[in-house]
């Protein structure tokens, strides 16, 4: 007993002395955590860190225990977030702040997803659950959706506009309730069976949609538009898919190794403490409790030993791939100006996909160098020269100019060559 024990002490120590200190904390936090699911989904970036902020310091004031430079993301274990990463979610702390919100919020979730992210996001995440995907306009959507419902199956409702159908009111807003012994939900005129393995997402391609009060109280709103770090992030991982395949093979194996790792030691952690908390009488006299703990030890110390050389891997992994990082922070502001001339005229309008497959056959067509270095080098203008020759195919002459100078100001806003005050 005490050997298959022995090797979970370290850990139990430093969980109590973390839990003790999260304990003094915990309804500060709390209320921090709860006003972020419900408030800042709708919201960018900078402004969620601002809200939190004041919510923190106001806190202060009131002398409510919290934690300090709270986060959303950090309420989220490492094995979900990279289960979803896994999925196609960017590791980012806005985008793990949406799938917080996603995972945690007690509304359905509507998601602004002008690039499809959040699309993409849910179709992997929701597979294994046979994902439902349906759209207003289609014939027989209500019972399809009913039908959904009973079974339990999770429903993807895309490309919505600023209105929701009323009919679909009490699925908002869970009006479920007991007749029969059964959960049931009213829709139109008939009762539908609601199983509690139902799920509703909802998403829209609207940039800047103006949803009306009533209904941003019956769903959360979760902001989905792709960041630049986020964007940056995904455009590394197309650039090592290219210039060095087994690399991203090795990453993609090591990432699923690692989450794999992290969540069987999970699991026998928990079953080790369920055993000791179901024991009765003397725990000494108790074989098979005995005989479990020296197995979940064994296993425990191979599978920690194998997430250790697998963490070292992803680390090399990392190194090899931050080489080419500059080239995807390129691309990533180039995006960043596309998206900006949708200001000049609502008709330039170009999605994620059409520069992620430009950016790709960009870097397969130019010819290869000895260094990594060197292709670098060569990679940052060719593919700031073809973008912009794609994107002034589609410009009035007129627009082709400032096009350019949008081009220009946010390379040297990274460079550092100008000031937000100066743009200002």
């Amino acid at each position: 007993l005490l050997g298959g024990l022995a090797g979970e002490a370290g850990r139990w120590k430093e969980n109590v002395a973390n839990l003790q200190k999260s304990k003094s904390l915990l309804v500060g936090t709390m209320l921090l955590a709860s006003g972020c699911v419900a408030y800042i989904g709708p919201f960018p970036a900078q402004f969620r860190r601002d809200i939190v902020a004041a919510w923190t310091t106001k806190c202060n004031e009131l002398q409510i225990p919290c934690q300090e430079g709270f986060t959303l993301d950090s309420i989220t274990d490492q094995v979900t977030a990279r289960d979803w990463s896994i999925c196609g979610l960017p590791s980012d702390p806005f985008s793990m702040e949406n799938g917080t919100i996603l995972d945690r919020s007690q509304r359905w979730c509507l998601m602004i997803d002008p690039q499809g992210q959040a699309n993409s996001f849910i179709k992997k995440k929701e597979a294994k659950n046979q994902l439902k995907v349906l759209k207003l306009t289609q014939d027989k959507f209500m019972q399809q959706l009913e039908q959904n419902i009973r079974i339990g199956r999770p429903v993807l409702l895309e490309n919505i506009g600023e209105e929701l159908d009323a009919a679909l009111d009490p699925v908002l807003l869970k009006q479920t309730y007991k007749s029969g012994g059964r959960t049931v939900i009213k829709l139109g005129d008939s009762e539908v069976d609601y199983d509690d393995g139902f799920r509703l997402y909802l998403t829209t391609k609207m940039p800047n949609p103006m949803y009306t009060p009533e209904l941003q109280i019956k769903v959360a709103i979760v902001n989905f538009t792709v960041t630049t770090k986020g964007l940056e992030d995904q455009l590394l991982n197309e650039v090592v898919q290219v210039e060095r395949s087994d690399l991203a093979e090795k990453k993609d194996e090591v990432v699923v190794q690692i989450a794999d790792g992290k969540k069987t030691l999970k699991d026998i952690q928990d079953k080790i403490l369920k055993l000791l908390a179901d024991s009765t009488g003397d725990i000494l006299d108790n074989v098979d409790l005995i005989e479990t703990l020296g197995a979940s030890k064994v296993t425990s110390s191979e599978v920690g030993e194998a997430l250790e050389a697998a963490e070292v891997t992803s680390k090399e992994i990392e190194e090899a791939s931050e080489k080419y990082r500059d080239v995807a922070k390129r691309g990533s502001l180039l995006y960043a100006t596309i998206a900006d001339i949708a200001n000049i005229d609502h008709m330039y309008q170009y999605s994620l996909t059409f520069f992620k497959t430009l950016f790709v056959n960009t870097i397969k067509k130019s010819p290869p160098k000895e260094t990594v270095e060197e292709r670098v080098e060569q990679l940052i203008p060719v593919i700031t020269q073809a973008t912009f020759a794609a994107i002034c195919r589609g410009l009035f002459e007129k627009d082709k100019i400032i096009f350019s100078f949008l081009m220009l100001y946010h390379i040297f806003k990274e460079a550092g060559a100008i000031t937000d005050e100066e743009w200002g």
